[in-house]
């Protein structure tokens, strides 16, 4: 009863009045489409931009190294920095002469320097390092370049990682742990940081004042274990980080996270083997360009300074011919040329240089094998991380027209292909039967004239081998077993597998077929006398057979091998590479 009341003495007046002052503001509106962006795409550009804008604003000299600090170059349109996870890393876009070239550097600063507009990096100058040298020589106060995102994967994970992470480091592998520590101590990471930090000498480490800054900043999150491996200090461990170094400082459950040179992941995972941790629990951050080494000798020992023509096609459409040598990775040839071709991690990680292989031969190291098994089915490379074994060509951020590659049209292409060598095959094998009978079969030889033996054979191979081909897809077959395989046309290698079915199929079908009627003719003509010391019908059948069997699948076999580029060729399947095989098993309808 109350509350009625309470109603019946509220004025509408204040509601008569709503409409007519929204229609007032409506009409005070600009008759434009207002504009909205969706909060996601906002954040997704802030993470994650095409390139960042930046100038070194601070150069600290270390041991050997220095440290270099970004922030937005605002006069070519940055404010801000992206923000990153702490073991993220940034490449550095160089112009160094001719060359045109990127370099990733682990970020070895906090996460939250970047939301007060900073970055930091450390480069070492190595010894043949093209551009650690330049860096360290060129780059000065002001020195304005471009920078990617922040990107990666080496980043400490809750869900998949121990609350306690033991941190092998080596020489300036320090850089990401330098971030994870600054995070602990600031608290935007929360787990348990043990550092292994494997020098040379004292005098080498990099960081030391500033890690045992961090330690008595991180309330008891972090240690920090110095290791020297050539010379012996109190305070230090000495050797090399080793199972058993390692087996001193853990707890019961822990993650392992390595950072150096390639030499140090392969000595770090043998180690880390006899520790009998889960693969999970083992994380190796990418470490540049992959060199080659006693693990690749099988490549190395008989691809050695080679050097192959590489064909280039760019988005722009643009064909380049270059040198490329096999002890280098495909990118490296294309930066050298100048060519700007996109990179970032260099180690086959991240797939941001994903290329398609049009034809030609490479080898890719198991170390660094990270494509996705569609990629490595369609062909599509990794050039940081792949080697030349032949002339190659490759499209970069290009697809070249597909108007005569529709399903379609590869199919008939593929049929008619396959109709060629049947009736190729099939006749140089009428041939080999015709000749070979007499030896096998003299009786079949002697029912019928010679001229008449070679031409029945002939139709005979032909008909048969015709029919085999409509029947049986023998090119599809041939192209799955090369795209498996690893092999794209024009190279010996597809030849070689395409064959196979070409070759033994025909030769098969049609052999059985010859055999058959050979024994049949024999039987037929044979005197009453001698066909009863004859073994029985299937067994001579066999019999013959398998006596056709050997040379005919030698000689179909090289003639598939010889004739089969030639048709390819002919026909306009030549370069065709995997999409090929993609087309004629219709995966692309």
């Amino acid at each position: 009863m109350a509350d009625r009341e309470y109603l019946e003495g509220i004025s509408i007046d204040r509601f008569d009045e709503i409409i007519p002052r929204r229609q007032k503001v409506i009409n005070a509106a600009p008759d434009t489409e207002p504009k909205y962006e969706f909060n996601a795409n906002v954040l997704a550009r802030s993470l994650h931009p095409k390139v960042q804008h930046v100038k070194v604003c601070d150069i600290k000299e270390f041991n050997g190294a220095r440290v270099y600090t970004f922030e937005p170059d605002t006069s070519k349109g940055t404010t801000k920095l992206a923000y990153f996870r702490a073991g993220h890393y940034i490449s550095l876009n160089l112009k160094i002469g001719n060359s045109v070239l990127t370099r990733p550097y682990s970020l070895c600063s906090s996460p939250k320097a970047a939301l007060e507009g900073k970055y930091q990096i450390v480069v070492k100058s190595m010894k043949d390092g093209f551009a650690s040298e330049y860096i360290n020589k060129e780059f000065k106060i002001g020195t304005a370049l471009d920078i990617s995102e922040p990107a990666g994967f080496f980043e400490y994970e809750p869900l998949r990682d121990a609350s306690t992470v033991i941190g092998l480091a080596g020489g300036s592998g320090i850089a990401p742990f330098m971030s994870f520590a600054s995070a602990i101590a600031d608290g935007t990471e929360d787990f348990n940081l043990i550092l292994l930090y494997g020098s040379r000498t004292e005098e080498e480490i990099l960081f030391k004042d500033e890690l045992d800054s961090l330690e008595k900043a991180a309330g008891g999150k972090l240690k920090v274990v110095h290791v020297l491996s050539d010379e012996e200090k109190p305070g230090y461990e000495h050797g090399f980080i080793n199972a058993e170094l390692i087996t001193k400082y853990v707890p019961e459950t822990y993650s392992v996270f390595v950072c150096g040179s390639q030499g140090m992941y392969d000595y770090a995972e043998g180690e880390c083997a006899k520790l009998g941790l889960r693969k999970k629990f083992v994380r190796l951050d990418a470490y540049g360009q992959y060199r080659l080494s006693a693990r690749d000798e099988a490549f190395t020992s008989e691809y050695k300074d080679k050097t192959f023509e590489l064909t280039v096609i760019m988005n722009d459409g643009i064909e380049h011919k270059i040198p490329a040598r096999a002890d280098e990775p495909i990118l490296v040839a294309l930066e050298r040329a100048g060519i700007e071709a996109p990179s970032k991690c260099r180690s086959g990680e991240c797939g941001f240089c994903r290329s398609k292989l049009a034809s030609g031969e490479v080898y890719t190291p198991e170390r660094v094998e990270r494509r996705r098994q569609y990629d490595k089915v369609a062909g599509y490379i990794h050039p940081c991380c792949t080697f030349p074994k032949s002339d190659c060509k490759i499209l970069v951020n290009y697809e070249e027209p597909k108007i005569e590659r529709k399903v379609k049209d590869m199919k008939k292409k593929e049929r008619t292909m396959g109709l060629i060598m049947a009736i190729l095959i099939s006749l140089a094998m009428g041939i080999l039967v015709a000749y070979l009978i007499p030896k096998i079969s003299p009786q079949a030889a002697e029912s019928q004239p010679v001229a008449i033996r070679y031409i029945s054979n002939i139709l005979m191979s032909v008909t048969v081998g015709v029919i085999v081909a409509f029947v049986v897809p023998l090119g599809k077959i041939g192209r799955n077993l090369a795209a498996k395989a690893g092999a794209n046309p024009p190279s010996f290698k597809f030849t070689l597998i395409n064959s196979i079915p070409l070759s033994v199929g025909n030769t098969l079908i049609v052999s059985l077929v010859c055999s058959l009627v050979g024994v049949l003719m024999g039987r037929s003509h044979a005197p009453a006398e001698a066909l009863a010391h004859m073994p029985p019908f299937p067994v001579m059948w066999l019999g013959s057979w398998a006596k056709l069997l050997l040379p005919t699948l030698i000689v179909s076999y090289i003639l598939a091998v010889v004739l089969s580029p030639i048709v390819s060729q002919a026909i306009g399947m030549a370069d065709a590479g995997a999409e090929v095989g993609r087309a004629a098993s219709g995966k692309d309808d």
